[in-house]
C-alpha cells in the first residue's frame, strides 16, 4: 500500500539549485553540468528513499540575461523527484549571482515549501565572480540570512576560477569544521562529484531538522572533511 493510501504525508524536502550558466561556464563546465543535473535523478530518488522524505527541485539559472531566470520550477511550485527532468542551459553572458540570491530568498516562503518542511537546501554552482557588484551581492546574502537564517542550509560549489571569497559570504558555516560550506572542484569532472556528493549529504542533514527547530546541530554535512580544506 502506497503511503497516499495510508493517508501518510512525508516531510518534503525543497532543493534550490542556483547555477551559472555564464560563457565562461562554456564547453566542458556547461556539457558536464548539463550531464550531471540529468542524471542527478536517481541519485537524489534513492537518498530521498532512504531518508523516507519527498524531494522537490527548483533550479534557477543566472548568465544567460542579466537577471536569473527560473529554469526548473518557479516561485511557488518545484518538480517531485519522481516528475523531475533536466532540460540543459546553455552558456553565454555575466554572471547575476546577486539576482538568483535575491530570487530564492523569496521563493523560501511557507506558502510554497508545502505541509511538514525540513530546511530548505541550497546549492550554488559558479566558476567566476558576481558581474551584479559587490554592493548588490553583499546585500543579497544578508537578505538571504536575515529572513532565513539557519533555517536555510546553504552550500557552494566553485569551480575552477571561482571567486572563493564570494562563495563563502554565501555559504552556511559547517560547525564541526568550524568553516563556511565551500567546496572546490579543480575541474568540470570534480564538479560533477561534489554536486552529486552535496545533494546526498544535504538530503542526510535537511531531513533530520524540520523547519524552526534549534539548528545548531544541523549546519554540518556528514563527510564534509575530505572536501573542505
Amino acid at each position: 500500500m502506497s503511503d497516499k493510501e495510508e493517508g501518510i504525508v512525508k516531510e518534503r524536502l525543497n532543493m534550490y539549485f542556483l547555477l551559472d550558466s555564464s560563457g565562461s561556464m562554456g564547453g566542458a563546465k556547461i556539457q558536464q553540468l548539463n550531464d550531471c543535473m540529468t542524471t542527478l535523478k536517481p541519485v537524489i530518488q534513492a537518498e530521498a528513499k532512504n531518508e523516507g522524505v519527498d524531494v522537490v527541485i527548483r533550479a534557477l539559472e543566472f548568465g544567460s540575461t542579466s537577471k536569473a531566470t527560473w529554469h526548473t520550477g518557479n516561485m511557488d511550485t518545484g518538480k517531485l523527484i519522481n516528475d523531475f527532468i533536466w532540460q540543459s542551459l546553455k552558456a553565454t553572458g555575466g554572471t547575476p549571482t546577486a539576482s538568483a540570491i535575491e530570487m530564492v530568498t523569496d521563493a523560501i516562503d511557507g506558502r510554497y515549501l508545502g505541509e511538514r518542511a525540513l530546511r530548505p537546501v541550497v546549492i550554488l554552482v559558479s566558476d567566476g565572480g558576481c558581474t551584479d557588484g559587490k554592493p548588490k551581492y553583499t546585500k543579497a546574502c544578508q537578505d538571504l540570512v536575515t529572513k532565513h537564517g539557519d533555517n536555510v542550509i546553504r552550500v557552494a560549489i566553485g569551480v575552477d576560477g571561482a571567486n572563493i571569497a564570494e562563495l563563502e559570504e554565501f555559504a552556511s558555516k559547517d560547525i564541526e569544521l568550524n568553516k563556511p560550506m565551500v567546496f572546490k572542484a579543480k575541474d568540470a569532472a570534480d564538479m560533477v562529484k561534489l554536486i552529486r556528493w552535496v545533494s546526498q549529504a544535504a538530503i542526510k542533514t535537511a531531513s533530520k531538522n524540520p523547519m524552526g527547530q534549534n539548528q545548531q546541530t544541523g549546519n554540518a554535512l556528514p563527510g564534509a572533511g575530505k572536501w573542505i580544506t
